[in-house]
């Protein structure tokens, strides 16, 4: 039986030399793999910019989060595969850390590691590792050291162009065709402008704008204004800055604005500064659950204000809370968006669907009877799985035996038979560490009694949500314990909270019947474990 084997790739800028292209480094590992006689089962990539948080990252080796590599450990985790097969060792990893991540796994679940363009040696990993790290914290300085010196020199480095000005070389100039709509849109804000309609102005102008990495899919979103206005003091005073390692540089360039444009913003902006004095943050029961068809999360607000005919903010008697879509483009926004809910409307409707959820205890039994029947089906599967492995074993066990008889009968060549071994060797040891983990599955299968952990589960929550309905806060501090209480029940049965143009809410609940630890030891739980429904 040939051993299974995947091949990993990365590319990345981080060393500017070193060109091995994606194809060059599969080209080479499917040779190595054609040469040992393996069988090529995946081929894992890790050769584009990914996203950790709100930023791009390039797949760089001191990264241990690159979803190719994390892909293939998780892989290796669940036995599919023998064998690693890479370009070089610094395509796995450039750092301790990664080094670390990569080595535990393939040590755990015996993987073997093979280059193509060097040998591999598991003991000297971490010093090499140690080293590669060392070259690329020294890179970083170097360049660290050079950006420094250019902006110190007053010489523009890398990065995105601010609206009004392109760099050349080492120098930023003035690009007069949108200076002149930077003039319009702060001319615009001083004369109370709201912000839609400089961005209709700016479209019906043609107003140029600049390239981006992403595609837009709007013309001069609000974003885009904003950013212009928030470089108000940029554009008076003329500077670009540059931030390196705790230090600020400033490069000179042409102003757009006057300063007494600057001032008369400044003073409007801090007009506009009332909004948060007459916006409170209140206590949203769905708050991170709702949606519409512009597949955004809704966001919440309470005004406890309003503005008079004399352009003064009057204080309410009852204070607003509204649910409301974070879409500030008409264009993007489709007509089943409602644009807004009261709270209370669409709290109520919410609440009172997870009530219906909870105390039906005909349809909550009746989907942890099916669930309870997926999970005996998937025990005898494991069982089924089990038996076939323990008789491979037997089948395993028998060549071996063979082989020995053959080898004492013909006297066959020690290297021929040691050869011959190892390869039965390394079958069995992945069939055993198949069978421990069918085991370990089987066992937490048997030891769990699956219907009385449902019937134990529907009746605490059934309990639960009655005391809260029975609850009379007299206090703000009683009320805010109970919404606490709330709030933690629609957060765990709340999956989703569709509301319509008509708002409508549905509501899709997923109830957890078990704890975390034990869906860890699990794989391929059917739904996860959960009790679905849609009401």
């Amino acid at each position: 039986m040939s051993r299974r084997a995947v091949i990993y790739i990365r590319t990345s800028s981080e060393i500017q030399g070193e060109k091995s292209s994606p194809s060059e480094q599969e080209s080479d590992c499917q040779m190595l793999a054609k040469q040992k006689g393996f069988d090529v089962i995946h081929v894992y990539r890790d050769v584009e910019k990914y996203r950790v948080g709100n930023r791009l990252v390039e797949p760089s080796g001191s990264r241990s989060d690159r979803p190719g590599l994390q892909s293939m450990l998780k892989d290796a985790s669940r036995d599919k595969f023998d064998v690693i097969l890479v370009w070089r060792e610094d395509r796995l990893y450039r750092g301790i850390r990664a080094m670390l991540t990569v080595l535990e796994t393939v040590q755990d679940y015996k993987i073997e590691i093979l280059l193509a363009k060097e040998n591999f040696d598991p003991k000297i990993a971490p010093i090499r590792a140690w080293v590669a790290q060392m070259e690329l914290d020294g890179m970083k300085e170097r360049m660290e050291m050079g950006v420094k010196a250019r902006l110190g020199a007053g010489k523009a480095n890398t990065g995105q162009d601010r609206y009004g000005y392109i760099r050349i070389g080492e120098n930023i100039h003035l690009v007069e065709e949108e200076a002149k709509w930077v003039r319009n849109i702060f001319d615009w804000y001083i004369q109370k402008t709201p912000l839609n309609l400089i961005r209709k102005r700016l479209i019906a102008g043609n107003a140029p704008q600049k390239g981006s990495s992403i595609p837009r899919h709007i013309q001069w979103s609000r974003s885009s204004i904003q950013a212009i206005l928030r470089s108000a003091r940029e554009y008076a005073y003329g500077f670009k800055s540059y931030s390196r390692a705790g230090q600020t540089f400033q490069i000179p360039v042409a102003p757009i604005i006057n300063i007494s444009t600057y001032e008369l913003f400044m003073k409007m902006r801090e007009e506009n500064k009332t909004y948060p004095e007459h916006r409170r943050q209140n206590d949203y029961l769905i708050a991170g659950h709702l949606k519409c068809a512009c597949n955004l999360t809704w966001r919440a607000r309470t005004a406890t204000h309003r503005n008079s005919r004399k352009g003064e903010w009057v204080e309410r008697k009852t204070p607003i809370s509204t649910y409301f879509c974070p879409q500030p483009h008409k264009e993007l926004r489709p007509p089943e968006c409602p644009k807004s809910v009261s709270a209370k409307r669409a709290e109520t409707q919410v609440w009172k669907k997870l009530y219906e959820f909870a105390m039906n205890p005909e349809f909550l039994h009746a989907q942890a009877k099916d669930l309870v029947k997926q999970l005996q089906q998937k025990y005898e599967h494991l069982q089924k799985d089990r038996r076939q492995i323990l008789e491979e074993l037997d089948k395993e066990s028998a060549k071996r035996q063979q082989v020995i008889t053959e080898a004492r009968i013909k006297m066959r060549a020690d290297a021929e038979f040691d050869a011959r071994m190892r390869e039965l060797y390394t079958v069995e040891e992945r069939l055993k560490r198949r069978l421990t983990a069918l085991e370990q599955e089987l066992d937490t299968y048997a030891t769990w009694d699956w219907e009385e952990k449902v019937k134990e589960y529907v009746s605490n929550l059934q309990v639960g949500i009655e005391e809260l309905n029975k609850a009379i806060p007299k206090t703000p501090e009683e009320q805010h314990r109970v919404f606490l209480m709330k709030k933690q029940l629609v957060d765990e049965l709340v999956a989703e909270a569709m509301i319509n143009g008509k708002r409508d809410i549905q509501v899709e609940f997923r109830a957890k019947i078990m704890d975390q630890e034990v869906r860890k030891k699990l794989l391929d739980f059917p739904n996860g474990g959960e009790i679905v429904a849609r009401l």
